[in-house]
């Protein structure tokens, strides 16, 4: 062992010695303290208020800008005058259909061919603010969804008047050149949307405003809903398939927001989802996918009890009711049935008595929504009449294209109170969505363009003026989207400093924005990455659970974060301290048992809040700057002469200095845009400008101010303080990298010998400086270190560094890529980094990270030169020898150093496990289990494809006959012969009067008739297998070596396992530890991994089963809602029927001539 001990003190020593020369990192610490850098305590909850602060003034911009569309809108709508021969000749620039300057032109349908004058040209060029998609930001453009017909007059009268909201899209943008996307969203389905942009073509256009969570939520706001889908024996065949897209449809419109169940009944009604028996779950991506997979595989059969199923949705309401407390509430609770069936075959009175009208039938708690499904239909009256009497809205739905616009005008029935009121817009903020300008990733696979969205509601204000019977409509929803990337440009996160971060969360608790928040995986968008709760991502560690439960699945919460999650979804203002958290970085390849202080404010008048976390060891301190430019103007120093040269970079992530309008002032790099901004520094007309500049004088009671000051387009705006930070760290960093010279021979000896060739150093400011020793071979296609690592303190190496200060802070961390990592190019390299925490006044803080790169297959060659000599001849073996196996690991345990090559980067423990298994049982490394609960997982599954199987006609025409006489025969059963449908005003059709114009419907032509869409759904369906993704739990069981145990230099372990010996000894001012191993002893081979496995938490339940305890969490109702108005009765809307008789003689001959057929085919 004495000899063994010397070989990893001698390499230890040897790698400082080399560490030293190539980092200056002595010389760099002296430079703090000669520039006077002071150390500073860091205030938390000083900087959450200075970020929330931020954060608040750009929502008032936004919220501002979708007041002013409103008002436009509204004065607008109420002013226009219909004019036929101006409608007549009105033409509108198409998202879809207009022609772009220099593109093919666009495919119009048939239909519409005639009205292709209609279409103006649009002339699109890339913007980069709009992430250099076409566009034209001198006027607005219009979608019109694919079952909407642009010549309907409702549709030409919004299209008409909207485009005059052009002038306040145009102020809007030119007061706050940040803003994304704006748009209108009109009732009709008309979206006008600025700038103009060519709709993509590549997809099927199913796209429809009133389907977006902006529009639905703005209108609806959260939402308990049941839905009773009729299961019985009648609903086989083309009605099956019209129930599943009426399901589909509606669970299309609900949001994060909502909570709801679907109730399937025949006989018995049972929850369509077994799991969620007696619960509203959250309408979540995952579980709406659920529900769909689900009534997929229903089997229709026996009788409909449905006054079993109303009493069953009426108590699981009520039961939500008293939780919620929705008496008590000012705006109580918005709660609906939705039904969905071919018929009715009975009157309910009594149970709408007995659970729905309350106070002598005033008070109506939940709004009844039917869907009738099919064409031959009876009991029209009763099912009408449910719907009219409970402030809800009946739907007749007889093929497939009428389900979408069917079941979007429930939306516009919940949303009557808060038209009625007519005075208040509440603002309405989404979840996050992608940004549907960009349906694929880009090239270089970066992530899709998470944004969320403000709107807020428009009423039309002319409703009534033309109309006996008073009506309560929506003009439509102004919105506009915010990136999500926007938001953490205004966090500060040079000072959140290494390993901080901020994060926003919901009233619901999902995470908005969070480092972790990983939306793709493999270049595949998850269904729910909107939808992650912080109970899933932050992973605070509970020595009682982890004590308590032997195998954890990653879903036990500890009290500390749900208090946490508590606090943030109550918009509170506080802090929680030293919290102990499984840290993990490096693509959860890392880990580390930290300590973290959580803050956490409220985003006022929004329902998220932001928290942020900051180290609790070196987080509370932070180096603090003067004014350098004045300092260095004083010192005749020249700041652009710290930035000679093309080897530093600046974080990419970050905004040092940026112009308000990008298009125009583009710049290769962001190297390139911060020397411009430096050499503007010393104009007289200099002035730091923020990009929200704060206005004292206005307040919100004042309403939207309109006419805010438009800037010019050489605006810009710059963070004061940042950049102060990046002079003094290139000024500090400037000599030591400008020209490399040995100081004696020595230092090239060791340099030469193990090749190290690049050097390199990052600041907590976002600078990246590297230098090459024996000078750069330039050769074009070649990346350098700073393209592979140019986000500084957010680079694994950057933050291991850090970590290890805590433990040796004169040490090195050295590490190889892992192996799954794409290679760099040239010979793998080691890197070797080391933390520099200046001090001050008895305080120290983060400053930078020094390091260098030298070559692998030299450090081997060298470690096994200093393992083959011996203090004595032969009197031990040495790394030499074929009975010894040696290898050199980090302190995660991946291999640096092995004597077989591939094993470099790999997880010791697949190596080795039975050695690493001993190290775990002897405290010399701790095992730490880090959860992840956004897991993706493949699986093949068998699918139903709707495909012509291998009938004879003959066959297939007499399969149809079957069916019509099953279905005929249970509606004699069930219904009257003769059925007189209630003609009610229909909500939409509304009455326009107009001078001499024909009010006649154009009629749109369809493309599929109803028969035809009956004999395609009855086709029969082939079996096929295919890959899906779906969401999953995964975990990984990390490892961290305990260094503290080899405090002493001659501490060692030399242990037999298994008779297999095994000599450790930790590498002296280094994260690295010395195996040497036996391996003349034969043993049972033992794999431990470091890779991710996923979790089976119950082979009978699926994710979103496991997931349903989420769903008792505590969460905030959103303010503003309006679920309730006294004049509501007075509004009609409550749906139309259509007249329907049928002759019994024709029904009797019907089925007779049928029989007689079939009598003729006895083998069909």
């Amino acid at each position: 062992p004495t000899s063994m001990e010397k070989w990893a003190d001698n390499f230890g020593e040897e790698l400082w010695d080399l560490a030293q020369t190539m980092t200056k990192a002595m010389e760099i610490t002296a430079k703090y303290k000669a520039y006077n850098a002071r150390v500073e305590h860091k205030d938390g909850t000083a900087l959450i208020q200075s970020i929330v602060e931020n954060v608040g003034r750009m929502f008032i911009r936004k919220m501002d800008a979708i007041k002013c569309i409103i008002n436009l809108a509204e004065e607008l709508s109420e002013q226009f005058e219909f004019n036929e021969t101006l409608a007549d000749n009105f033409s509108y620039y198409s998202s879809k259909y207009s022609n772009i300057d220099g593109r093919p032109e666009p495919e119009i349908p048939e239909t519409l061919q005639e009205n292709m004058w209609m279409y103006r040209n649009m002339s699109l060029n890339p913007d980069t603010h709009f992430f250099n998609i076409s566009v034209n930001t001198s006027y607005s453009s219009v979608h019109v969804p694919q079952n909407v017909y642009d010549r309907y007059p409702w549709v030409l009268e919004a299209l008409q008047w909207s485009e005059s909201l052009d002038d306040v899209f145009l102020q809007n943008y030119n007061s706050d050149p940040a803003l994304s996307w704006q748009y209108f969203g009109s009732y009709t389905g008309m979206l006008r949307h600025y700038p103009a942009l060519e709709w993509n073509r590549e997809h099927v256009d199913t796209f429809d405003c009133r389907k977006r969570s902006w529009y639905i939520e703005t209108a609806t706001c959260s939402k308990d809903i049941v839905i009773l889908l009729d299961n019985s024996g009648s609903m086989t065949g083309y009605r099956n398939y019209i129930a599943q897209l009426t399901v589909k449809s509606i669970l299309d419109t609900f949001s994060n927001n909502d909570f709801i169940n679907i109730y399937k009944y025949s006989n018995d009604v049972e929850p369509l989802v077994p799991c969620f028996k007696d619960m509203l779950v959250q309408a979540t991506p995952e579980n709406m996918r659920f529900f769909n997979e689900y009534v997929r595989e229903l089997l229709p059969e026996g009788y409909a009890n449905v006054k079993k199923a109303f009493v069953a949705a009426f108590e699981l309401l009520q039961k939500y009711r008293e939780i919620r407390r929705c008496n008590e509430s000012v705006s109580g609770c918005n709660q609906a049935i939705m039904l969905i069936t071919d018929g009715v075959p009975s009157n309910i009175t009594e149970v709408f008595e007995a659970y729905n009208w309350f106070e002598n039938g005033t008070k109506i708690p939940v709004r009844v929504f039917t869907y009738l499904l099919g064409r031959e239909v009876t009991k029209v009256r009763e099912i009408q009449w449910m719907a009219c009497l409970n402030r809800g809205y009946y739907s007749h739905i007889q093929s497939l294209d009428e389900v979408q616009e069917e079941v979007l005008k429930y939306v516009t029935v919940i949303a009557t109170p808060l038209v009625l009121q007519g005075v208040e817009h509440p603002p309405t903020w989404t979840h996050a969505f992608t940004d549907t300008a960009v349906n694929k990733l880009s090239d270089d696979d970066e992530p899709p363009r998470l944004m969320i969205a403000v709107g807020a509601p428009a009423f039309d204000r002319k409703a009534n003026h033309y109309n006996e019977t008073r009506t309560a409509r929506l003009l439509g929803v102004a919105g506009t989207d915010i990136p999500v990337e926007d938001l953490d440009e205004l966090t500060l996160p040079y000072k959140l400093g290494v390993n901080g971060y901020s994060f926003i969360v919901s009233n619901n608790g999902y995470v908005l924005m969070h480092p972790d928040l990983r939306p793709v995986s493999n270049g595949r968008l998850k269904e729910n990455y909107n939808s992650i709760d912080l109970t899933e991502i932050e992973q605070i560690y509970d020595e009682n659970i982890t004590r308590q439960i032997e195998d954890m699945t990653g879903r036990e919460m500890s009290p500390f974060i749900l208090e946490l999650r508590q606090h943030l979804v109550d918009s509170q203002f506080g802090n929680m301290t030293k919290l102990p958290v499984r840290f993990h970085y490096d693509k959860m390849r890392r880990v580390s048992l930290e300590y973290q202080d959580y803050y956490y404010a409220p985003l006022e008048n929004t329902p998220f809040s932001l928290g942020l976390v900051l180290p609790h060891d070196y987080g509370s301190t932070w180096i603090k700057v003067g004014d350098e430019i004045k300092r260095n103007q004083h010192m005749g120093l020249n700041i652009s002469d710290f930035f000679m040269g093309d080897n530093w970079k600046v974080h990419p992530d970050w905004v040092y200095c940026k112009y308000h309008y990008l298009e125009g002032h583009e710049f290769k790099t962001p190297e390139d845009e911060l020397r411009h901004f430096l050499n503007r520094l010393y104009e007289p007309t200099w002035k730091w400008s923020q990009q929200y500049e704060p206005e004292p004088n206005e307040k919100e009671s004042d309403g939207p101010n309109c006419g805010r000051k438009t800037l010019d387009d050489d605006a810009y705006y710059c963070n004061k303080e940042l950049v102060q930070l990046l002079i003094f760290d290139a000024k500090v960093t400037n000599n030591s990298y400008r020209n490399w010279e040995f100081e004696n021979e020595n230092e090239r000896k060791i340099i030469e010998m193990y090749n190290a060739t690049l050097r390199f150093v990052a600041t907590m400011s976002g600078l990246t400086r590297w230098q090459f020793i024996f000078g750069e071979v330039e050769v074009d296609t070649d990346s350098e270190f700073g393209d592979y690592h140019k986000k500084a303190i957010d680079e694994t190496w950057y933050r291991s560094a850090i970590l290890q200060h805590k433990i040796d802070p004169k040490s090195f961390v050295y590490s190889v890529p892992h192996e799954s990592d794409p290679p760099e190019d040239g010979e793998l390299k080691v890197t070797a980094t080391m933390a520099i925490f200046p001090r001050d006044g008895g305080l120290e803080a983060p400053g930078c990270v020094t390091g260098f790169q030298f070559t692998h297959s030299l450090m081997y060659d060298r470690f096994m030169e200093i393992t083959s000599k011996t203090t004595c001849d032969g009197c031990i073996e040495t790394c030499a020898s074929e009975s010894r196996d040696c290898y050199v690991i980090d302190h995660n345990g991946y291999v640096v150093l092995s004597e077989t090559s591939n094993h470099t980067g790999r997880f010791f423990g697949e190596i080795e496990g039975a050695i690493m298994q001993s190290m775990v049982d002897k405290e010399i490394f701790t095992m730490i289990t880090v959860f992840d609960l956004q897991g993706l997982c493949e699986y093949e599954r068998v699918v139903e494809n709707d495909a012509i199987a291998l009938l004879h006609p003959m066959k297939v025409f007499m399969l149809g006959l079957k069916w019509l006489i099953a279905e005929i025969a249970i509606m004699l059963s069930r219904f009257d012969f003769w059925v007189h449908g209630i003609p009610s005003p229909d909500y939409f059709g509304r009455k326009y009067e107009y001078d001499d114009y024909d009010d006649t419907r154009p009629s749109k032509p369809k493309k599929i008739h109803v028969d035809e869409e009956e004999e395609y759904f009855n086709r029969p369906k082939e079996i096929k297998k295919e890959i899906v993704y779906e969401p999953c739990d995964k975990k990984s069981n990390l490892y961290v070596m305990q260094q503290e145990k080899f405090s002493s230099k001659t501490y060692s372990y030399s242990c037999s396992l298994l008779y297999q010996p095994y000599f450790a000894k930790r590498i002296p001012r280094s994260n690295l530890l010395m195996i040497i191993v036996e391996n003349e002893y034969k043993v049972d081979r033992v794999v431990l991994s470091a890779q991710p496995e996923v979790i089976y938490h119950n082979e009978s339940e699926a994710l979103p089963c496991v997931k349903t305890k989420l769903n008792f969490l505590p969460r905030r109702r959103l303010e503003e809602c309006y679920t309730e108005h006294p004049d509501e009765e007075l509004v009609a809307q409550c749906g139309s029927g259509t007249r329907l008789t049928m002759q019994l003689t024709v029904v009797i001959s019907t089925i007779v001539s049928l029989f007689v057929i079939l009598s003729m085919c006895p083998n069909c």
